[in-house]
This record gives structure tokens, C-alpha cells and sequence, in this order.
């Protein structure tokens, strides 16, 4: 495999010139914008865990990466807009089995794993057969309308009150995932392409699953201090 090979797979590239996709490049502030807004969120809180301490810093990092491979546009620069999100993904399912069901680290660590499992049965092969490779993430999609509906039927309330969160999260990103796989079905009409709304809106929903997990985990935080209202793990 040559890791410098140049890719052309989005309308608003026209040539290999560093700055061919400006707009495509310029929205990967969305992800700087919400990583920002989280930390913000926790620079005044008191003993941050590490799994929530990392969320901007990883959303942040998506951001650096795609932005240098729609930039750069090489093979190499690609893994760089990949790994961040893959990871963003797991490590934020992994928070979702600790501090939304209690489950130990390890547990936490085995359904990540499961889930990657599922992702690579499913979401790999799939990705072929759905236009600009998208189905690589319809996995994600059905994970973040899964934890919507097990949410909302949580019996415990203070569990079950985050599900309008992850039912949101979950419309933001079908539609990212759609203006993703539209992009180079529309370059004869549409030149710049809808790839920048992949961006923006996975801007979105980075910060609203983050907040999510930072609001739950000071549920949790609270509740230890008046174990009275605590809710169940």
C-alpha cells in the first residue's frame, strides 16, 4: 500500500492542492467548537474522572484529523481522520456501560469489544453497498437508537431522564450520515458536495452525547453527596 497515495473522494477536491477542499477542511472547527464548550462544562468541576476529563481532548483530536486529511488527501492522513473517530466512538461506549449502568471496567472494556465485533460482521461489509462508504456506520446509528429506546424504558428515572439526549443524538446523526452518503451522488449539481454537513453535524453530536455523559456523571457525583436522591448505577 502506498501510504502517500493521493485520494480523491469528495466533490469539493478538485486537485491535490492543500487547500482544493476549504470548506470541507474549515467545518472541522465543529468538533474544536464542542470540544471546547465541554471543557468549559468541567473546567470548574471537582475531581474529574479520566473518562470524562478525555472527551474533549478526543473530540478535539477528531477535528486535528480531519482536518489534515481534507488537506493533505493522502492515504496516510485518512487513518489520521479515522482512527480519532473510531476511537471517539468506543471510548464513548465504554463511558455509557460505566456511569449509565455501572458496570465495571472490564465489563465496560468486553461490550466495546462486542461492539466492534458487530460493527466489523456488519458495518465493514456494508460499507461496500451504501454510496461514499456509509454503511461502515450505520452500526453507530442503530447504537445510538438503541440506547435511546433502553433508556427511555429505564425504571429508574434518573437514568431513563437522559434518553431524550441519545434520541436526539441519534436524529443528528442520520442526517449526517445521509449528507455524507449523498456527497458524490449530487457533484453534477451541487459541486461543493454536502461532505461539510458530515462535519458540522458530527460537530453536534459529539457534544451532545459528551454532555450527555458529563450531566450523568454528575448525577452520580451529586447523588454521593446526598445519598438520599441517589439513583441506581
Amino acid at each position: 500500500m502506498n501510504w502517500n497515495e493521493h485520494l480523491d473522494e469528495y466533490c469539493e477536491r478538485g486537485s491535490a492542492a492543500f487547500w482544493a477542499e476549504p470548506v470541507n477542511a474549515v467545518t472541522n472547527l465543529a468538533f474544536l467548537v464542542a470540544a471546547l464548550a465541554i471543557w468549559r462544562i468541567l473546567r470548574h468541576c471537582r475531581s474529574v474522572p479520566a473518562s470524562i476529563g478525555l472527551l474533549a481532548p478526543l473530540m478535539a483530536l477528531i477535528g486535528i484529523g480531519s482536518f489534515a486529511f481534507h488537506t493533505l488527501a493522502t492515504r496516510w492522513s485518512q487513518a489520521l481522520d479515522v482512527v480519532p473517530i473510531t476511537l471517539f466512538v468506543l471510548f464513548c461506549l465504554g463511558c455509557v456501560l460505566r456511569w449509565f449502568y455501572g458496570l465495571a471496567w472490564r465489563r465496560c472494556v468486553l461490550g466495546v469489544a462486542g461492539f466492534g465485533a458487530f460493527t466489523a460482521v456488519f458495518g465493514v461489509p456494508a460499507g461496500g453497498l451504501i454510496p461514499n462508504r456509509s454503511g461502515m456506520y450505520v452500526p453507530v446509528l442503530l447504537l445510538m437508537t438503541g440506547l435511546a429506546v433502553t433508556l427511555r424504558g429505564s425504571a429508574d428515572a434518573g437514568r431513563a431522564a437522559h434518553w431524550r439526549q441519545f434520541a436526539l443524538a441519534a436524529v443528528v446523526f442520520a442526517l449526517a450520515l445521509a449528507a455524507r452518503t449523498v456527497d458524490q451522488e449530487i457533484c453534477g449539481a451541487f459541486p461543493l458536495g454536502t461532505h461539510f454537513l458530515w462535519h458540522t453535524l458530527d460537530g453536534v453530536l459529539v457534544f451532545l452525547v459528551a454532555r450527555a455523559l458529563v450531566h450523568r456523571w454528575r448525577q452520580l457525583a451529586d447523588a454521593d453527596r446526598d445519598p438520599v436522591a441517589a439513583p441506581a448505577p
